[in-house]
């Protein structure tokens, strides 16, 4: 994509009103121009006042994301999220230890796993751990830390400790946005630093992630594309020319892409 300097600068704008953070290695391959041009445009927008430079990209100046709540994310995308916890369950076998992160898709999940004999699930997630307290087959592992009360989630310096001596065979995560440029991203760097001290312990990496989250870049990166095993998506409606073109770079790396549609 070629344009004229404030033209590009005007695109850059519009890029950052659409998601939460861009890297300057994302706007130079979009505009195909070098990441000099690029970072002369960022000191422009930022002399003007209108983003922040932050570390290795851009945030908008304006932009305030408030973090909803739990029971809020909850019900966004039910449906979607219904579809992919159907597929993650079917890939879990008896005897396996499976990590679930803090979000709503791996709730979703934890609610669908209560008829296998032997299970060992360790997460962060506090709605996870009341889901299967009773459930006698099952053994939690809630991981200890700071209370998010947003998120209803343990964080911190001591999750991350105590997943040095624990091994996973697959971990279902889930985050904020997802592209083959930047991996898996994340709007926080604490729930993000929670994910990757799971997936860092796993032999297995499934992410939970529905259609609108592809293509889409957040602040605090997670996991690039090649630690990625298996992302599981939505088919519910059918994929735009990007999300298409967003699942084919993830399998040009390797990751096996689900696609679950209803009735399969």
């Amino acid at each position: 994509m070629t344009a004229l300097p404030h033209e590009r600068r005007d695109k850059i704008i519009e890029i950052l009103e659409s998601k939460d953070y861009a890297e300057v290695s994302y706007l130079s391959g979009y505009f195909n121009v070098s990441e000099m041009t690029i970072r002369r445009d960022l000191e422009k927008l930022d002399r003007d006042g209108q983003i922040i430079r932050v570390y290795g990209g851009a945030r908008l100046v304006s932009k305030t994301i408030p973090e909803q709540s739990f029971t809020e994310r909850a019900h966004t995308h039910p449906e979607e999220k219904a579809l992919i916890a159907e597929a993650a369950v079917r890939m879990i076998e008896d005897g396996d230890v499976v990590a679930f992160d803090a979000s709503t898709s791996a709730l979703e999940v934890s609610k669908r796993i209560k008829h296998f004999r032997s299970l060992t699930v360790v997460t962060n997630n506090i709605n996870i751990a009341i889901e299967l307290a009773d459930v006698k087959n099952i053994a939690v592992i809630l991981l200890g830390g700071y209370l998010r009360g947003k998120s209803l989630s343990t964080t911190g310096a001591s999750l991350r400790l105590y997943m040095q001596s624990i091994y996973i065979d697959k971990a279902f995560i889930s985050s904020k946005a997802i592209s083959v440029e930047e991996g898996l991203t994340d709007s926080t760097s604490d729930e993000g630093e929670a994910k990757q001290a799971m997936l860092q312990k796993s032999s297995q990496v499934v992410v939970l992630a529905d259609r609108s989250k592809l293509g889409t870049i957040a602040f605090f990166k997670v996991c690039s594309s090649e630690s990625i095993d298996v992302l599981i998506t939505d088919g519910l409606k059918p994929m735009t020319p990007r999300q298409e073109e967003v699942l084919d770079g993830f399998r040009a790396v390797g990751t096996n892409v689900i696609v679950a549609a209803p009735g399969q």
